[in-house]
């Protein structure tokens, strides 16, 4: 896919996880799975556990979509 497309997938991905995709520890957990670290250092009951585990989740969709 063209870097343009992939853009718009991840866009597509992340608006699923809204509002979660707006806190940092999303774009943490993101890059975490982009690192193959997907522990969440977080509380798993916490805003910043579900913003974690929802940037990870988000990171694992794209990955499988750019993928293809």
């Amino acid at each position: 896919m063209s870097k343009m497309t992939d853009r718009l997938v991840l866009d597509f991905i992340k608006r699923q996880y809204h509002p979660y995709d707006t806190h940092g520890e999303f774009t943490r957990g993101f890059a975490a799975f982009q690192d193959g670290n997907c522990r969440n250092p977080n509380e798993a009951d916490s805003v910043p556990g579900r913003a974690w585990d929802c940037g990870v989740a988000a990171a694992m969709r794209y990955s499988k979509a750019v993928a293809a």
